[in-house]
């Protein structure tokens, strides 16, 4: 998907932004001008988008959507409210990366100049799950900052602006929908494996290491019986350990116990069925399905590891937000 705007219309911007990146607000303050060009394409796993604007506004969040923003400044200055009470300056070289699920607000004054990335947050959870092998969700907690001179910055810099040759009216990388989700998918390895993160240090003290054979017969019982009210000492038999050897090999293998991995696995397969379940099928059904029984606890543990609450889900928000929708 490629889109285009050229224009000063508060509430044109809004739309086009809101179907971009999801729902958001442009204010002008009063007997103030502005123009903003917008450039915006989807690329695999990673949308992106290339941004002039001269004079004041700013763009806010209307609500929580599950996704990574990533500001490139080329030019110019801009403030960043983050919640109630956090802030920084986006200003060439460095950028700010912001989590959709906490609120933000970029404030533009003057000239400016800058790339974005728009990543949905699940691929970088799939990411995760296939380095650390288990359940990953929650608050993803990137650094808020990234120096843009050199090391991982420098390179996410360099590819951003290769991928800005597929925009414009004659762009150089017409037609070459591969490349760029080559492109992409580098970016987003080279922010799990690089940029400081919340499951850095699942990364880097051996989580990722391969799982020996009876974790994985653990984890092939756990996904046969995913609806069976199965107990610890179940798990152990099955997997052909004492329970002991069980807890260590997956709080060494799996950085959590077998119970809570177990519970990780029910709600990954609850949120599936939210997702693509028929609409007759209530919310406490799905969660009575997967062995959750206390709806109450269940959906403040859904929205802790998804964003929001499962009566949302089950209305098709999460699809609601993709680029272009």
């Amino acid at each position: 998907m490629k889109l285009s705007y050229l224009g000063s219309d508060a509430e044109e911007l809004s739309d086009v932004l809101t179907r971009c990146i999801g729902p958001v607000r442009v204010q002008r303050p009063l007997n103030t001008d502005f123009s903003y060009s917008y450039e915006f394409v989807a690329a695999g796993r990673v949308a992106f988008s290339r941004v002039t604007s001269q004079g004041s506004l700013s763009i806010g969040q209307k609500d929580e959507v599950p996704k990574l923003l990533i500001l490139l400044p080329l030019h110019g200055s801009a403030c960043v409210k983050i919640g109630r009470n956090e802030s920084l300056i986006s200003k060439p070289g460095q950028a700010a990366i912001l989590d959709g699920n906490r609120l933000s607000e970029l404030q533009i004054e003057g000239d400016r100049r800058h790339l974005s990335l728009v990543i949905d947050q699940e691929d970088i959870f799939h990411r995760l799950r296939g380095g650390l092998e288990r359940p990953v969700y929650g608050s993803l907690d990137f650094v808020p900052e990234l120096d843009l001179a050199d090391g991982a910055g420098q390179i996410i810099l360099r590819l951003s602006q290769i991928m800005a040759a597929s925009l414009g009216a004659e762009p150089a990388m017409r037609d070459m929908p591969n490349a760029l989700s080559y492109l992409s998918g580098s970016i987003v390895n080279l922010l799990v494996d690089t940029v400081p993160h919340r499951f850095s240090a699942a990364l880097s003290q051996g989580e990722w290491l391969p799982s020996p054979k009876h974790v994985k017969r653990a984890v092939d019982f756990m996904h046969a019986n995913l609806c069976a009210p199965i107990s610890m000492t179940d798990i152990a038999g099955a997997a052909g350990i004492g329970v002991r050897s069980l807890q260590e090999g997956f709080k060494r293998f799996k950085g959590t116990s077998p119970i809570s991995y177990l519970a990780q696995l029910r709600m990954e397969a609850a949120h599936r069925d939210l997702l693509q379940a028929d609409q007759r099928v209530s919310v406490a059904e799905i969660a009575r399905k997967w062995g959750f029984r206390h709806m109450g606890r269940f959906a403040t543990e859904y929205r802790k590891c998804y964003g929001c609450p499962p009566s949302e889900a089950r209305k098709g928000r999460p699809h609601a937000l993709e680029p272009g929708e």
